[in-house]
């Protein structure tokens, strides 16, 4: 697709678009599990007596509630997610062909020689044809994820449907504050993706490493079309830019943008500077669930994005990491 006219130039990407896929494929289902009941950050900042400045500046930027799960193991959180599609009769085991298991921090995985993917297997009875984790790419490798199954899709037929789960933890409660834009949540969440889904289809996916670029950090600026824009969210454009022009759809044409749940001054900026309305951010879980790593876009697909495909709106997730990875995916109603 040919960038128009009016795409500001600085949303061109970097390289080549993904050639992507002619495989139809979809996220028939979604469930997550956070774990016990809300924190107010208020009140955890009396305990714990973090800085006041950053705790304000979490407040100002969106953040205020949280999940902890202290005594409850990775292996028991991405069970109990996989369990709400069971029970719902989402999937039957015969049909699950992958198991891929995506988290941000590497010891949110059971140590050698277990495997959260067999172990999420044999729970329920699924013989996978390929099972494996990814953690690289941090926040990133949820979208990565759905990349690798695009992939084995594309080169295995009889691979119908895989599961993407994902897990994490905060080990030390001195790490549960993000810089100044977010906290982060103990939480998992799966996705059933499958080949001809009922419920909709995946267009693009797009994954970019600016790791090389990154050494200007996160808090550092541009200015980009009278804007003032983070790098970090300067990048997040690119990459939801690509992803847009790989599905074919216009930007003016999606109904909703799907962010990862931190930083809505961030978020809001990036609308600003890609001329999106920012009626179409979905913030509510900034504030309500906070930043569950790898699990936002599940969380935030059954909490929103299910229902704006619904409603046959085109639907933009965009994933960033603190390692210098982006993502970006794009969903679509069936009949769009």
């Amino acid at each position: 697709m040919t960038p128009s006219a009016a795409t500001p130039s600085w949303l061109e990407p970097d390289r080549p678009l993904h050639p992507g896929s002619a495989s139809w494929l979809g996220v028939d289902a979604a469930a997550y599990e956070l774990p016990g009941e809300q924190v107010d950050l208020l009140e955890w900042a009396n305990e714990h007596a973090p800085p006041q400045p950053q705790v304000d500046a979490i407040i100002e930027s969106g953040s205020r509630y949280f999940f902890v799960a202290p005594d409850t193991g990775e292996v028991e959180l991405a069970t109990r997610a996989v369990g709400k599609l069971a029970d719902a009769k989402a999937f039957a085991p015969g049909d699950i062909g992958a198991v891929i298991h995506v988290h941000t921090q590497p010891y949110s995985a059971p140590a050698a020689p277990r495997s959260l993917p067999l172990e999420i297997a044999r729970a329920f009875g699924i013989r996978p044809l390929w099972a494996g984790a990814m953690t690289h790419l941090k926040c990133v490798s949820t979208t990565a994820g759905l990349h690798v199954l695009r992939g084995l899709m594309d080169s295995f037929p009889q691979l119908d449907a895989g599961l993407i789960v994902s897990v994490d933890r905060v080990y030390g409660e001195k790490y549960r504050l993000r810089q100044m834009g977010g906290i982060q949540s103990d939480g998992a969440a799966c996705m059933l993706v499958t080949r001809n889904s009922t419920r909709n289809r995946i267009g693009g996916v797009a994954v970019q490493n600016y790791a090389p670029r990154w050494y200007r950090g996160p808090d550092a600026v541009a200015k980009v079309e009278d804007e003032i824009i983070s790098y970090e969210y300067l990048y997040a454009s690119r990459i939801l830019g690509e992803a847009v022009r790989a599905s074919g759809v216009p930007l003016a044409d999606y109904g909703r943008l799907l962010p990862h749940n931190s930083d809505v001054r961030g978020w809001t900026s990036l609308c600003r500077a890609m001329r999106i309305p920012e009626t179409k951010l979905f913030i509510d879980n900034i504030r309500r669930v906070a930043h569950a790593c790898c699990s936002d876009l599940a969380i935030n697909l059954v909490d929103d994005g299910f229902a704006a495909l619904a409603r046959r709106e085109h639907v933009a997730a965009v994933q960033l990491s603190n390692m210098g990875a982006f993502g970006a995916v794009t969903l679509h109603p069936l009949a769009a």
